[in-house]
This record gives C-alpha cells, structure tokens and sequence, in this order.
C-alpha cells in the first residue's frame, strides 16, 4: 500500500526513523505481501497464506527473541482479521514455539489511532516477544519495556 500512515515520532530508534523516512518516501507500507522481502536486514522466515513471520529488525533491549507476525494483506484494525487468517495466526505462534523452544512468551499487537498505541505503523502485526528468567532480586528496571500507549489523566472506564 503506497499511502500507509506512519508516526515517526513514535520510532525508537534513529535507525528505525530513518528507514521509515528513506521507505515511506519509496515503497510505502514495508510490511505489505509485495515489499517484505525487499526490506529490512531481516528476511522472512515462514511464510503462510495470511501471515509471515521475520525477526525484528529493531528489536526491544534486553528480548531473547523478538518476531513480527505480519498480515499480507494490509490491515490496520484488529477486528479486520478473518477467521481463517486467526486459525493461521494460532498455527503460526505455535510453529514459533516450536522451532525455537520457547519455554514462555508475550504477544502483544497494537491496532488503531497510532496516537493512542504508540505504533508507527498502521499494517498490522503481532509482536512475539521472549525475554530472559526473572532474577530474584529483579527491580523495574530489569524488565523489558514496551509501549503499548500513552497515559491519561483521566479515570478509567469499567
């Protein structure tokens, strides 16, 4: 998709800015079916009929593992995602615990007004995270921080 919304601002690192400014500016949305394996230091490492999987190529400090699940087709909302595309997703999260044994993981997706999700882009994907052991005397500032949104001063709604 050539007109993909992007938030720069949300970039975590100035090497992500400045892919999203050379790539927005060239090929659009990098994580459409046509462009994913043009980009990016990382390739592809399953492909299914509605998802495919890559190494992330900026991945969270202090991750084992970090993989994006990325939707061929260009989604930006959750809701959007077919059944069968969910049956594949399960399959897929399933195939990455597999191959690379993984003991226990976080997946988290952002979909939406990237004001709100901290995202910078509205293509969705899952991210599959996988950190290290907690120590015993872990603190804060051990964990693996991740924005997943901006806080409020307002109340929260039940």
């Amino acid at each position: 998709m050539k007109n993909a919304k992007m938030r720069k601002d949300n970039a975590r690192t100035p090497e992500q800015l400045a892919r999203m400014r050379h790539l927005g500016k060239s090929i659009g949305c990098f994580f459409c079916n046509s462009n994913y394996l043009k980009v990016g230091a990382s390739s592809a490492i399953r492909d299914g009929r509605h998802w495919y999987v890559k190494r992330n190529d900026y991945p969270y400090q202090g991750s084992v593992h970090h993989y994006l699940i990325a939707s061929k087709k260009h989604i930006a909302k959750i809701t959007n995602v077919s059944a069968p595309a969910w049956k594949e997703l399960l399959e897929t999260v399933r195939w990455i615990e597999r191959k690379f044994k993984i003991r226990g993981e976080s997946i988290f997706v952002r979909s939406g007004d990237m004001r709100y999700t901290g995202a910078t882009l509205d293509h969705l994907h899952f991210h599959f995270l996988v950190g290290g052991l907690k120590k015993k005397t872990g603190t804060l500032e051990d964990n693996i921080l991740v924005t997943l949104g901006h806080k409020s001063n307002q109340r929260p709604r039940s």
